[in-house]
Order: C-alpha cells, then structure tokens, then sequence
C-alpha cells in the first residue's frame, strides 16, 4: 500500500483556499501596454473588436478626429490617460518634457497628491465597470505600475497584460517622424519602458503580440490573445476574416528597411529576450538580471538628474531677465512715442501759427491797398472842391453872360451837374465799402489775436511737457543701461557657472561609461560562457581591474 508521503496529489491547506476563493473573486481588467508606437492602438482596437470593452470614444460624428499620426484613432480611455499624465507632471516627467526618461523619485507612489489621483481614478473604475470584459490601453501604464498595484487590490482586480511589441529601431525611426525625438533618446525610451515593464509586472502572467506579426501572419497574435485572455468568437471564420481586414491596413505598416536592428547592444539584446520571454524562462531570468543592472544604473543618474534640473532652473531665469529689459525698452518707446507726439502737436501749432502770421499779412496788405482807397478819395474829394470853385466861377460868368451864352452854358452845365452827381455817388458807396471793410478787419484782428495768445500758451506747456518727457527718458534709459549691464554680468557668471558644471557632468558621465561598457564586456562574458558556473560578481571584478575601485552597486 501507498503511505500519505507517497501520494502525488498536495492536501489543500485552508490559507491556500481562502486564496483561491479570494482568487475566484477578482474581477479581470485587461491592460494593453508597451511602448509608444508599438501597435498597442492596433491591439486595442482588436480587442474591441472580440467583445473587450477598451474605450468609450472614437473617431466619428460628434467626437474629435483621428489624429494624423493613427487615422484609426487611438483606442484608449481619455480619462485614464489625463489621470497618467497629472501623475508624471508632477514629478516633471510630462511626455514632451525633458525630463522625461529620468527615473521617478523613490516611493513616488506615497505622494499624498499620487493618492489623491488614484482615489479618483478607483471612483471612476467603478463608475464605468461592469460585469463585462472591461480593459484599457495606454504606452505610460508601465511607468506608472506601482499606483496600479494598489488599484488591484484596492478593487480586487485580476490584471490581464497585453505586451506590444516591436522593433526598437522602427520605434525610434517612428518617434522621429512624429515627435522629432533623436533615434538615439527614442531607442533609450524603449529600454526605458520595457525595463519598468519587466520591473513591475514579474508576478503577473502577461501575453506578448508582436507588431510585424499583425501584418505578416495575424492569426499568431490573435490564438495568442484567444488563448491568454480566453475569448470566444461566436461568428464565422468569415466574419473574422472581414472584421481583421477592415482593422489592420497594410498602407499603415511604415517600417524602414534601413532601420533593421537598433544601434545599441543592450537595447537589441533585450528586444530579443523579450520575443522569447513568454516562453522561455532562461530568458526571463537574463532579462530580470538587465533590469537588475539598468536599476543601478539609474541609481547612478541621479547626480546626473539632479545637475541637469539645476541648470535647467538657471537657464529658465534668462527669459525673465530678458523680459524685464523688454519692459524697459517698451516704457522708453512709450516715452519716446510722447516726444514725438508732443513734438508734432508743437509742430501744428507752430503751422498754425504760421497762418495766422500770414493771414495778418494779408489783412495788412488790405489795410495798405484800403488807404491806397483813402488817396483816392482825398484826390476825388479835391477835385470835387476843384469842380466846384470852377462851378462858382462858371455860376458867375453864367450870370454875366446869361442872356449871350444861355443856351450853350445851359447844356454845359447839366453835364458837369451830373458828373458832379455820379462822383457823389461814387464817393458815398466807397465810403460805405471803407466803413464795412474797416468793422470786418477789425474783427479779424481781435480774432486773430486771441488765437495767437491760445497759440503761444499751448507752445509754452508743450515746451514745459517736453522738458519733462526728455527728463523721464533720460532716467528711464539709465536705468535700462543699469539693468542691461546687470544681465551681462548675471548672464556671464551663469555661462562660467555652467560651463564648469557641463565639464564636469562630462567628466562624470566619461566615467559612468566606462563602468558601463566594462558591465557590458563582462555580461557578455558571462552569456558567452552558458557551460561555466555563473558567477555573478564577474563583472564586478572587471570593473576592479580596469578602475581599481569596488563598485557601489
């Protein structure tokens, strides 16, 4: 007979049953991640398509357009990716940040303001749960990993990782195009969130899909996704076949026969492990050393970091200083644009000025050809005295030869009579026309005279308002070639200051590579040689021999 200790089949403990109860009670999230421009819309997409609630959006009537760079829509959940992105601005790693290929800060995750963000996106998860297979997509859930950690187990969730997959190189070639990110930045990137990925999801089963697979043999991904996420396509194969082909575009695949492997050792080696990783555990247990490796590397960045955020607060303080002196320079143009106005209201007044001295010109030349009129009327008025003696003296010889010359004088006499007449006429409306012209001239005069003193009286405050513009412009630039010479100095003080510290970050980051290249040498060493004892302080001992120090990590 067969004793207890024989038997092949393990007594359940009641720890262990309680854990699969626990177990049974999970719900399961699907999480599709990996890289940006991986394909995780794709996946996505085709997920959906197998009865995966993965969005609440997509392109269409009512909703915004595709973007340029996925004309089929991104596939994601909105709110989960503004939740995503807060989470990283914070701690300055925003997407289009500089900062952000840096590792986060140690125990990012306790932040009180990380609490609160994750308080809201478990309010949001159950709000939008069902009883459905619920999931989202997004590239920056690996970064961000540990804060879903507790959402699993806040919620009793069961993950279901959906890793997307491809070529470093076509990532980095990709990321170019869109974001105008350096291949070499775009390479590191993908280590960077591969290197999380394995880092923070190694107690969870997760499904690798590659994105070549897609366009070469579908069929693998989806048994693939069939499979691990158990899915039942209750329609035709013909049905299937619509429904991939309508999904996956061939014109989308951009691959670059020239960007067939990616520049960097560590990033190719690790993009090989990883296709095999699902199934083979010896390449799980080299990837969990590279990540073991990257970790202390990054360790080792944080002066680097540290330095990096200083210069950039240094360098982010040149605009104010520059804008200060924009100010400055604008008070000045305001001010210089008051001279100038001052000065051309000083310029009318002066024309007005002008025409009025010449419309006192004109009068005067009137008053000159009016007493040209009085001459006239003097001469006119003699002749008339004239006309009349010789009248007396003809009124007398009339008298004397009135009976001789009767007749004769009589016709003579009515015409000087009326000659006399029209010349009496004539002086008595020039009379009037030198009355009329005289009040009018006199009125023009006064007139003209209060415009004049007007006219001086704005001449004298435009004289004193420029003076005291001239005055202001005179500090306004002291003062603006103080602050100017403030921000020379300020600018080559920073400029010393910084050269030093990029010589030494150079020096520093010579060294740094130097370890890694001597870490590298011996990692390979180490796989170059599968049949010797591992032993891992190996490189350690390179890294003596070529420094003469002990490593720190």
């Amino acid at each position: 007979m067969l004793s207890p200790r024989s038997l092949p089949i393990e007594l359940p403990r009641r720890d262990r049953i309680r854990a699969i109860s626990s177990a049974v009670q999970r719900r399961p999230i699907v999480l599709v991640v990996g890289m940006h421009r991986s394909g995780t819309s794709l996946c996505s997409h085709i997920l959906s398509a197998l009865g995966v609630d993965m969005t609440d959006r997509i392109a269409g009537p009512g909703n915004p357009a595709p973007t340029s760079d996925n004309p089929r829509g991104h596939w994601e959940r909105w709110e989960i990716v503004e939740f995503h992105d807060h989470i990283l601005e914070l701690f300055n790693r925003d997407y289009l940040g500089r900062f952000h290929d840096f590792a986060l800060p140690v125990a990012w995750w306790a932040d009180p303001r990380v609490a609160q963000i994750r308080r809201e996106i478990v309010a949001f998860l159950e709000a939008r749960m069902g009883d459905s297979y619920f999931g989202f997509k997004d590239p920056r859930t690996v970064r961000l990993m540990p804060v879903w950690h507790q959402i699993f187990n806040e919620l009793k969730l069961a993950p279901k990782l959906v890793l997307c997959l491809r070529n470093p190189a076509q990532v980095a070639r990709s990321l170019h195009l869109r974001d105008g990110l350096d291949p070499a930045t775009g390479e590191y990137r993908w280590l960077v969130h591969l290197v999380d990925f394995f880092r923070y999801t190694n107690s969870y089963d997760f499904c690798t899909v590659e994105y070549e697979t897609w366009f070469d043999d579908p069929s693998v991904n989806l048994e693939k996704l069939s499979k691990f996420l158990d899915l039942q396509w209750q329609q035709s194969e013909t049905d299937l076949g619509l429904v991939l082909s309508g999904v996956i575009d061939p014109g989308a695949r951009h691959d670059d026969p020239e960007h067939r492997a990616a520049n960097q050792p560590l990033v190719r080696t690790l993009y090989q492990l990883t296709s095999r990783a699902g199934e083979d555990g010896g390449a799980r247990d080299q990837i969990a050393y590279i990540v073991s490796q990257f970790i202390g590397f990054q360790q080792l960045q944080r002066p680097f970091q540290e330095a990096f955020e200083e210069v950039a607060k240094a360098a982010a303080k040149y605009p104010e200083a520059e804008q200060e002196a924009a100010c400055l320079r604008g008070l000045i143009c305001e001010r210089d644009a008051g001279v100038i106005s001052a000065e051309r209201k000083a310029e009318a007044a002066e024309a007005r000025l002008a025409a009025a001295l010449a419309e006192i010109e004109r009068l005067r030349a009137q008053i000159a050809d009016l007493e040209k009129e009085r001459a006239a009327r003097s001469e006119i008025e003699q002749k008339l005295s004239c006309l009349e003696v010789t009248l007396a003296e003809r009124e007398m010889t009339f008298r004397r030869t009135e009976q001789e010359a009767q007749e004769s004088s009589t016709a003579a006499l009515e015409r000087q009579i009326g000659e006399i007449g029209v010349l009496r006429d004539a002086l008595a409306r020039m009379e009037q026309q030198h009355a009329a012209a005289t009040a009018a001239l006199q009125v023009k005069v006064a007139t003209l005279g209060e415009t004049l003193a007007k006219t001086k009286a704005e001449t004298h405050q435009r004289a004193a308002a420029e003076r005291t513009l001239q005055a202001e412009v005179t500090t306004l630039r002291g003062r603006l070639a103080q602050a100017e010479s403030q921000a020379t100095e300020h600018r080559a003080a920073a400029a010393a200051s910084l050269e030093v510290q990029i010589a030494a970050l150079r020096e520093t980051l010579t060294a740094a590579r130097e370890v890694g290249k001597a870490a590298v040498a011996a990692f390979r060493l180490d796989i170059a040689a599968p049949a010797k004892p591992h032993r891992p302080g190996g490189w350690r001992r390179g890294i003596i021999r070529f420094f003469g120090v002990q490593p720190s990590f």
